[in-house]
């Protein structure tokens, strides 16, 4: 006769194995962190409502007259794009009332990624005069920044606004303006909509997205058209392409490292520099080209990755 208790034993296997075929079988989504993703996602012209809210949230001194229309100024994703091995992408706009923003992906730090946030929010704002044109058309310049690492590490709070202020704290100006989202100190208890977002750009998996799209309309509808992205094929591929791109980025700045060091050249030395970026990012480049074609990748894929000749490549085979 069978034990008393092995009927319950059996039925917990039972149990265990669905929930590990669930989660083997997790779907995964394309992730608003891959700035080709972000991009592919808010320039559509589909998701303007989408982009519209986002931007409500983010940027809490909009108001509903600035957001009845947004131009976007660079909608579309070239090839360069993808392959860019500087992590720069970004997406500017200019709302109904005239302020230029500028959105800004950045999921690692970059030594002189503040300076760089500055430079292009600078640039917006000169770039509305002509000569002879009256100051008082100047609109602001604002810059959205959303980060995956910390950027201030003295801080804690997931958005902070910075502006220009005097010794007494009172504002200067904010013709200039920058709007941080720091996505590693996202709240648990998402109490705002900009929190939202935040989830939304976090959610890696479609179970996670679905809880997220219970939580709001907004997220209902955001979450339902990052669905229809995600089953694109064209687009998962750009997704794909972009990731091994910063891959290949990563693997070559990591072979310029090693060869500086094994040939003793002072980091941030003029001579090191030219040397280790010459030899260093060559050789990275081959390096991948190599794991790539290990891989099975074809050789147009493996050229739009790493940039090199396809006649070098073919001599790797």
């Amino acid at each position: 006769m069978m034990p008393k208790d092995s009927t319950t034993s059996k039925n917990e296997v039972i149990k265990m194995t669905i929930i590990v075929k669930e989660i083997e079988q997790e779907k995964e989504i394309l992730s608003l962190t891959n700035d080709v993703v972000f991009k592919l996602f808010f320039a559509n012209e589909a998701n303007e409502e989408q982009l519209r809210q986002f931007l409500k949230a983010t940027i809490p001194h909009l108001t509903e007259d600035d957001l009845t229309s947004i131009h976007i100024k660079n909608p579309t994703i070239t090839k360069a794009d993808i392959s860019q091995k500087d992590f720069i992408l970004d997406m500017r706009l200019v709302d109904a009332t005239g302020h230029y923003i500028n959105i800004e992906l950045q999921m690692k730090n970059h030594p002189h990624f503040i300076e760089r946030v500055v430079t292009y929010n600078a640039g917006n704002l000169v770039g509305q005069l002509k000569r002879g044109d009256d100051y008082t058309k100047l609109k602001a310049s604002i810059s959205v920044v959303i980060t995956d690492f910390k950027l201030f590490s003295d801080e804690e709070a997931y958005y902070e606004y910075i502006t220009y202020r005097r010794e007494n704290g009172k504002v200067f100006t904010d013709i200039q303006q920058y709007h941080i989202i720091d996505l590693t100190k996202l709240p648990q208890r998402l109490a705002e909509a900009s929190h939202l977002w935040g989830a939304l750009f976090k959610a890696k998996t479609e179970e996670e997205l679905r809880l997220l799209m219970a939580k709001s309309e907004e997220m209902a509808q955001a979450g339902k058209k990052l669905l229809k992205l995600s089953e694109e094929e064209q687009a998962r591929e750009i997704a794909r392409a972009r990731e091994e791109s910063q891959w290949a980025y990563n693997m070559t700045m990591n072979a310029y490292k090693e060869l500086a060091q094994k040939e003793g050249l002072e980091e941030g030395l003029k001579e090191g520099i030219e040397q280790g970026l010459e030899k260093g990012i060559e050789q990275g480049k081959i390096e991948v080209a190599k794991k790539l074609l290990a891989r099975g990748d074809s050789i147009e894929e493996i050229k739009l990755i790493t940039d090199l000749a396809e006649q070098e490549i073919k001599n790797l085979e």
